[in-house]
């Protein structure tokens, strides 16, 4: 929900007024504006937990934010999603907000994650408020693909079986109807 909310966050035209912020992206615009919803929906839940309109711990949030990288991640990193899943992973990891263990699993540094949220929310908005495509593609070029550890433990859960999606039988005819 927060997600869809924050698509009407941020910057929708260029600060220097040359135009939208999609003209200025191209083929980039849809990544960087999936990759902001994403991370301003967790800064709206960390900005309600700080008034009390929420009561969890916020490191539930960042669990569950992370691992949702994780699950999507599993569809690919060809489209719009996918390219801003892996340009988060990418961004966190280089900021600690996240270990691969020994194991092979990994753990949220909860005392690093704040200061990633809000710097990578801070380099989106700066990027598409300056229109900035040659930033973008810099970026893209360096964090939205799925690197080699990350593939093969991605590789492993497949090995595993370990469905991307469950998908129920439902309708009349399962219903014996």
């Amino acid at each position: 929900m927060f997600h869809e909310v924050a698509h009407g966050l941020g910057i929708k035209n260029t600060i220097d007024g040359k135009g939208t912020v999609r003209k200025a992206l191209k083929e980039y615009a849809s990544a960087l504006e999936e990759g902001k919803a994403d991370i301003l929906g967790l800064y709206m839940v960390e900005q309600l937990l700080q008034k009390g309109e929420l009561t969890s711990d916020i490191k539930d949030y960042y669990t569950t934010f992370i691992a949702g990288i994780f699950r999507s991640v599993r569809f690919g990193a060809g489209d719009a999603h996918g390219i801003a899943n892996m340009v988060r992973f990418n961004y966190f990891k280089e900021h600690n907000a996240f270990e691969r263990l020994d194991d092979g699993t990994y753990k949220v540094n909860f005392d690093k994650m704040k200061a990633a949220v809000d710097s990578l929310s801070n380099l989106i908005l700066t990027l598409q408020g300056n229109g900035d495509y040659d930033g973008v593609a810099k970026l893209v070029a360096e964090k939205g693909k799925i690197g080699e550890q990350l593939q093969k433990d991605l590789d492993r859960l497949k090995a595993a079986n370990i469905p991307v999606d469950i998908v129920f039988d439902q309708g009349v005819s399962v219903l014996g109807l």
